[in-house]
């Protein structure tokens, strides 16, 4: 593997580290949970936001938005 592909891959494997560590704090989901959607997130996506902000940003409007919608689907 090539120098730049092993940065590549080490900086998205912490920045998938500290995602899930934030989002478990801050929405109070499991470890797991949040490398799923964390990862299901990267494969939609063809290229990573500018900011790290960004990307936590839009994860969490997704989980938002699916909670909204299980809410009042059920309500």
């Amino acid at each position: 593997m090539k120098k730049k592909q092993k940065r590549s891959l080490a900086s998205l494997i912490l920045i998938r580290e500290k995602l899930a560590y934030d989002l478990c704090n801050e929405i109070y989901m499991t470890k797991d949970e949040a490398y799923e959607i964390i990862d299901f997130a990267f494969q939609l996506s063809d290229k990573l936001p500018e900011t790290y902000d960004q990307l936590k940003s839009e994860i969490k409007s997704y989980i938002i938005i699916n909670m909204l919608s299980l809410v009042t689907k059920f309500h």
